[in-house]
């Protein structure tokens, strides 16, 4: 989920090599949303093994899941895969089991299953440009609905399960619903919105490309990403993240390793590195999202702790939703309609 200092080139290879490296030590690829993993991090892993990490970066979900699928997955060793696709790409061959470590305590243990080790886990909600929006942002329907100050100030993330999710559970319908009735009023609904939009793409990397933007006041994103919005436009914090009423949507991130890779070993050894309890508080501290691992929490500052945006309460997690697998069936319908849906927006 959820972009910065770091030379990064969006969804094409490019290595970060270190001067000091010499040629013969052949880089690990991870593949990963962007501003995914500290700094610090990757620094101490080269210190430590002198592997270096090389990034390759991705924004959009079905891309990695093309990529992952086709014959350049041989060139990647660590892939970062939501919880929601995971078994998809277990059940069709492309992963490798990975070790996992059964008696650690996680939030969300069964996220990841057999082919992944938990990365990060977050929730899916609201941003909003605090100088912008002068009232409260509480609901789906704030960003689904919106008032007409808003018209033309929109981004949504154009991604088939985000749409619907987004638009079923401001209906209070089930994420993953296989209703047809469910279905259409959500698309309904996202047409209605769309002559508010000004972007489908995601919110990050529409304010990577062009930081100093003024259009955009309100959209998705996934928590954490309001800390990379605000770095990017000045470190003022203006970019404000909010879980909507209707209750959290949660996603967790796994580690895995692609079928394909040569390096399986040192692939293995890298994760269980980014899974040692100080490096995912370290994550947790550079990209304020929350570590799987409970024994990360006495490494974890306070701060991040007491917050219920990061980490919900007993009552939140209770009324929160997990991102759901869909079948393929399912996949298709959420497609065809998001297709449907960026055709009429881009003729209107």
């Amino acid at each position: 989920m959820p972009q910065k200092p770091m030379a990064y080139s969006a969804v094409l290879f490019s290595a970060m090599l270190s001067a000091s490296v010499q040629a013969d030590n052949a880089p690990l690829t991870l593949f990963t949303w962007e501003d995914f993993v500290g700094e610090s991090v990757i620094e101490e892993w080269e210190k430590q093994t002198g592997i270096p990490i090389h990034l390759v970066l991705y924004d959009d979900e079905a891309q990695r899941n093309l990529i992952l699928s086709g014959h350049n997955a041989e060139n990647i060793d660590v892939v970062v895969v939501d919880n929601s696709t995971i078994r998809v790409m277990s059940q069709a061959g492309h992963l490798y089991p990975v070790e996992q470590e059964v008696r650690r305590e996680k939030f969300w243990p069964e996220a990841c299953g057999r082919y992944g080790r938990h990365y990060l886990w977050g929730t899916y909600g609201i941003v909003y440009r605090s100088d912008k929006i002068d009232r409260q942002v509480s609901s789906w329907m704030d960003l689904l609905d919106p008032v007409e100050e808003l018209r033309g100030h929109v981004g949504m993330l154009g991604q088939a399960d985000e749409l619907l999710t987004t638009a079923l559970a401001a209906l209070g319908y089930p994420i993953d619903t296989h209703s047809e009735t469910h279905l259409k009023e959500a698309f309904q609904l996202l047409k209605h919105q769309s002559h508010f939009v000004e972007t489908y793409d995601y919110i990050y990397s529409y304010v990577s490309n062009s930081p100093d933007q003024e259009d955009i006041w309100i959209a998705p994103a996934y928590s954490g990403d309001q800390e990379g919005l605000n770095e990017l436009q000045g470190g003022n914090a203006l970019w404000q993240y909010t879980i909507a009423d209707e209750g959290a949507i949660v996603w967790v991130d796994c580690l895995a390793i692609p079928m394909e890779s040569k390096r399986k070993e040192e692939a293995q050894a890298f994760i269980n590195f980014l899974s040692r309890a100080e490096i995912s508080a370290r994550n947790t501290a550079r990209l304020w999202v929350a570590s799987p691992y409970k024994d990360a929490v006495p490494y974890i500052d306070s701060e991040i702790l007491n917050d219920k945006s990061i980490y919900l309460d007993a009552k939140a997690i209770q009324n929160s939703t997990l991102f759901k697998e869909l079948k393929g069936v399912d996949i298709l319908k959420r497609t065809r309609i998001k297709d449907a849906l960026i055709r009429y927006h881009d003729s209107n």
